[in-house]
This record gives C-alpha cells, sequence and structure tokens, in this order.
C-alpha cells in the first residue's frame, strides 16, 4: 500500500543521491588513483559500450541519417566535457568543483544569448545569480589554494556542458532524430573511444601505462571500476527519481549531493577549508537551489501557444 510506496520513493531518492554525489566523489578518487584523464575516460566509454551492447534490444537508431547527424556532432562536445571534467578534478578539491559549477547557468545564459535563444528572465533568476556570483567570489578569496590551471578546466568544462546540451535540445526538438537513449548512448560513447585514441597520441599518454598501471593496486581499481558503474547507475537512477518526484524535489536533491561532496571531501580527503570559504560555498549552493525553482516557475507560468520548446530552460550542470 501506501508504505511500500514511500519505500520505494525513498529508495529511489537515496539511489539518486547516492549515485549522483559518486560521479564526483568516484571520479576524484580514480584520477588520483590513475593521473591520466584520457585513458580513465577511455576506460570508462568502453565499460559503457560493452554494457549498452549488453542490452541491445534498447538500442534503437531510426535511420544512417539520423545516426550521422547525431554521431558527427554530439560526440564531440560529450567527449570534450568528460575529459575537461577529469582534469578538473585532478586540478580541484571536491570543494572548490561543487562550488564553480554554480556559476554554470550565468554561463548558460551567455551562451544562450549568443545563440539567439529566446530566454525568459525575471528578478528572482538575476538576484538569485548574483547570489551564486557572491558565494563563489567570496569562496575563490578565502579559498585555502586555488590554481589557475584547476580554474581553467572547471570553466572549459562547463562552457562544453552547456553547449553539449544546446545541441542536443536542439536536435530532440527542432527536427528531432530518431534515436533512443540507449542509443545515443552507445555512439556517443563508441565515437568518444575513437576521439580518445587519437588524443592517446597526443598527449602521449600511453608511454605511461606501464609505469602507472603496474602501480596500481586492488583498491585503486576498484575505484576505477566503482567509477565506470556509477556513470552506468547515475542514468537510470535519475530517470527513475525524475518520474516518481516533482521538479522541486529533484532539484533539492542535486543541491543536496553537492553538500555530501563537500563533506566528503573535508572528511575523507582531508581537503582543508575556512569558515569564510564555508559560508561563501552554502551562499552559491543556496543561489543555485533559487535560481534552479525560479526557473521551475517561469516554466510553469501559461504562455502563448507556441512557446513553449522555445523558453524551456536548460538545467544546471550537476
Amino acid at each position: 500500500g501506501g508504505s511500500m510506496v514511500a519505500v520505494g520513493l525513498f529508495g529511489a531518492c537515496c539511489s539518486y543521491l547516492v549515485s549522483s554525489a559518486g560521479m564526483s566523489i568516484f571520479n576524484k578518487l580514480a584520477i588520483t588513483a590513475l593521473p591520466l584523464p584520457i585513458t580513465l575516460v577511455l576506460i570508462q566509454m568502453v565499460f559503457t559500450v560493452a554494457t549498452t551492447l549488453a542490452g541491445w534490444r534498447a538500442v534503437h537508431i531510426g535511420s544512417r541519417l539520423d545516426a550521422l547527424r547525431w554521431g558527427c556532432t554530439v560526440p564531440l562536445l560529450f567527449n570534450a566535457m568528460l575529459v575537461s571534467s577529469m582534469y578538473a578534478m585532478r586540478h580541484n578539491t571536491l570543494g572548490t568543483i561543487s562550488v564553480f559549477r554554480n556559476v554554470a547557468p550565468l554561463i548558460t545564459l551567455c551562451i544562450e544569448r549568443a545563440f539567439h535563444v529566446p530566454i525568459e528572465i525575471d528578478r528572482d533568476s538575476i538576484l538569485s545569480l548574483f547570489t551564486i556570483l557572491a558565494g563563489v567570489i567570496l569562496y575563490h578569496f578565502s579559498a585555502i589554494h586555488i590554481s589557475s590551471l584547476g580554474l581553467t578546466a572547471i570553466f572549459v568544462n562547463i562552457v562544453f556542458a552547456v553547449l553539449e546540451r544546446l545541441l542536443q535540445r536542439h536536435l530532440l526538438s527542432h527536427n528531432p532524430v530518431d534515436i533512443s537513449k540507449p542509443g545515443m548512448m552507445l555512439i556517443n560513447n563508441t565515437v568518444g573511444v575513437a576521439l580518445n585514441g587519437a588524443l592517446l597520441l597526443a598527449y602521449n599518454e600511453a608511454a605511461e601505462w606501464p609505469v602507472r598501471l603496474q602501480q596500481l593496486g586492488g583498491g585503486e581499481w576498484t575505484m576505477i571500476v566503482a567509477s565506470c558503474l556509477n556513470g552506468v547507475a547515475i542514468s537510470y537512477a535519475g530517470l527513475r527519481v525524475q518520474q516518481l518526484v516533482t521538479a522541486t524535489t529533484f532539484m533539492v536533491l542535486t543541491n543536496a549531493n553537492k553538500f555530501v561532496v563537500i563533506l566528503f571531501g573535508i572528511m575523507a580527503l582531508n581537503e582543508k577549508t575556512s569558515l569564510l570559504s564555508s559560508f561563501g560555498m552554502a551562499l552559491s549552493i543556496g543561489g543555485a537551489l533559487w535560481y534552479a525553482k525560479a526557473r521551475a516557475a517561469l516554466a510553469e507560468r501559461p504562455r502563448p501557444k507556441g512557446d513553449e520548446d522555445e523558453t524551456k530552460p536548460l538545467q544546471p550542470v550537476p
């Protein structure tokens, strides 16, 4: 009855929270164990291709043209997003990544403006963006150590993530491609394997394999495998929880995972923080939650016919 539904809902929310926070945590642990970003993304992509092919019945690709339209565009940005994310993980603390990623909505707005995407904006959206910015600036100037290379990697990653979502939205809403979600995963990761093969040659990471791989113990391999499993798990956990909860609850869960990630960094990885930088963290995450709530309220407003797709806001980068 009702109690079983409640247990199922609680389980779905917990699994999403764990897998969502796990994306940052396991990737951080994996890149610490094997500090070769391209190699690590390649391992994860091969794993995803294998698991997608294992469930091949769910893979649907409508036509060769659909495959080409998707395969020649989205995977390029998808791969750039994953590799830059891994570089960001290597050169930053979990706290720094969680805080600076909150500026994603601001970058999203700038990119949407540049591409002439119609956007609705209201007072709450603007105030929440200023709150995020205030929190990020406060954190930046009070944090113990932030490298310019690390910050560059974060901002490059956010730009690639926003561009990838814009392109995905265009291919799914305007003259949409006929490809199932597992089909998209298969194309993204298969093309990504080829792209990373080229990047391995360009950056000569393969030359480090004999030494690096020999240094890996059982614990390090466990972290790498966990990052692969988590990448597959979050796709299903995210879909499941979105079917069961309201958009507002989903926003709260997405922002709650940032606190879990930051606490893990402080308690398990001994990442240093100060009272002022902690306040900056809280302010930026609170602003991100406020922004998401403001965008959801705007999306629910009645609009003239034909405007629905055009004004639908992009989600912040998780």
